[in-house]
């Protein structure tokens, strides 16, 4: 076993030798994120409102930040995992600093879920691990336990949004998810999650779902937020 673990280690060390790691950020320095991209995600959160419902994101969806979003989910890189979860707990501190008498360890987080096709095709929700990340960060950070949630389904089949206008998505997500059946989360406030903000139309849908069983929602938490309404896979 120790024989293995050692020639595992050598052919890491080898690799990346002739493969060196690059940033997955700017793509320029030869390190998995460099300390110079780092700063991008220890920009001050930034709150937009989508109908009443208030969202905290970190960074600007653009070209070089997609590109760590799209590696989290279809590649499962653990930085691109890893950096994510750091923003979306800074986004979520932020609601703690706004109100003091807040704690994010007695709301449950939800997040948005992936589509039955998205889920074939990379074996799984995206955000699920992002999620255990996070959950741990908070733990080694301050000892409190944040609890997260499968608590939405899709009810209605939706299109792949990439291709589709403003109003075609809101179209496409109206009324698009449902509650699970699950009343202990009643006494729960309730904060959403997701990746990117563009229109806002998931995120609407998920808050009137929710909202339509009578349940305390805060706010939302996204890693990026597009500032013109971008396209994005």
């Amino acid at each position: 076993m120790d024989f293995d673990r050692r020639k595992e280690g050598i052919f890491s060390a080898l690799t990346s030798l002739v493969f060196p790691k690059i940033c997955i950020y700017c793509q320029v320095e030869f390190a998995p994120l460099c300390l110079k991209c780092q700063q991008f995600w220890l920009a001050p959160v930034q709150r937009r409102y989508i109908k009443g419902l208030a969202v905290n994101s970190i960074l600007a969806y653009n070209a070089a930040s997609s590109r760590i979003v799209i590696q989290a989910k279809e590649s499962r890189n653990r930085v691109a995992q890893f950096w994510m979860a750091r923003a979306l707990s800074t986004a979520l501190e932020k609601f703690e600093l706004d109100n003091p008498a807040l704690s994010i360890s007695h709301c449950l987080l939800v997040p948005i879920p992936s589509t039955k096709s998205a889920i074939r095709k990379r074996g799984g929700s995206f955000l699920h691990p992002i999620l255990d990340k996070l959950v741990e960060l908070q733990k080694e950070k301050n000892g409190m336990r944040w609890r997260w949630k499968e608590l939405l389904i899709h009810q209605k089949s939706v299109r792949d949004q990439s291709e589709l206008s403003y109003t075609a998505r809101q179209s496409n997500m109206a009324s698009a998810f449902r509650l699970r059946s699950d009343d202990l989360v009643r006494e729960r406030p309730i904060l959403l999650i997701d990746d990117v903000l563009t229109t806002g139309a998931t995120l609407d849908s998920a808050f009137r779902a929710l909202r339509e069983r009578n349940l305390t929602v805060l706010g939302a938490a996204t890693v990026c937020a597009s500032a013109h309404r971008l396209l994005i896979r």
